[in-house]
């Protein structure tokens, strides 16, 4: 009997050092995995960066093409506000014209919180437009109407839109806003 006590002992303090053993293994620093590739294997297509988040976006809208879709998208979300029955919108650089008409509902006319609500969705649609011109005028509504249909007509070239959009933009404001004085490249903003 004395024997089995010795051994249920020995086996008992075997049993202690080898659990001790292997929890010290686990806190020694186990190596890094290694990931090998295989010739086959297919490329992950990496993320792209959005087109706001491109060097040449923070210039605002700089060709035809780009004032075109711009000015679609600023149209669009102007259009939205309950107050207003139409809008107009056509982008150049980082000048946006927004002509409006009213639903026959809203009574209010062109008040400034009228327009700095259409100042944030425009601002909203894209960053770099720093510059929004906002006005309820039938006739510079219409001439930005026309400009954006020859816009979408493809009858205008990007020097003749921008000269354009300085020209009503300095109507809208009075003709005594510095930023519709010369053409906005985004060089110097």
């Amino acid at each position: 009997m004395k024997k089995t006590w010795t051994l249920l002992v020995i086996s008992l303090i075997s049993l202690a050092l080898f659990t001790a053993c292997a929890s010290n293994a686990d806190t020694l620093p186990s190596p890094s995995p290694t990931v090998s590739v295989s010739p086959s294997a297919t490329p992950q297509p990496s993320p792209t960066a959005s087109p706001m988040a491109s060097p040449e976006a923070g210039l605002g809208a700089n060709t035809v093409e780009d004032a075109l879709r711009v000015s679609d998208n600023v149209t669009e979300e102007a259009a939205k506000l309950s107050e207003l029955d139409t809008a107009e919108a056509v982008v150049a650089g980082n000048i946006a014209l927004v002509g409006v008409t009213y639903d026959a509902q809203y009574q209010g006319g062109l008040t400034e919180r009228l327009v700095e609500m259409v100042k944030t969705r425009v601002e909203a649609v894209d960053k770099t437009l720093t510059t929004v011109h906002v006005t309820d005028d039938e006739e510079l509504t219409a001439q930005i109407a026309q400009l954006r249909e020859k816009l979408q007509a493809g009858d205008i070239s990007f020097e003749e839109l921008q000269t354009q959009v300085l020209k009503i933009g300095s109507t809208i404001a009075g003709g005594s806003d510095p930023t519709v004085n010369e053409p906005q490249d985004g060089a110097n903003t």
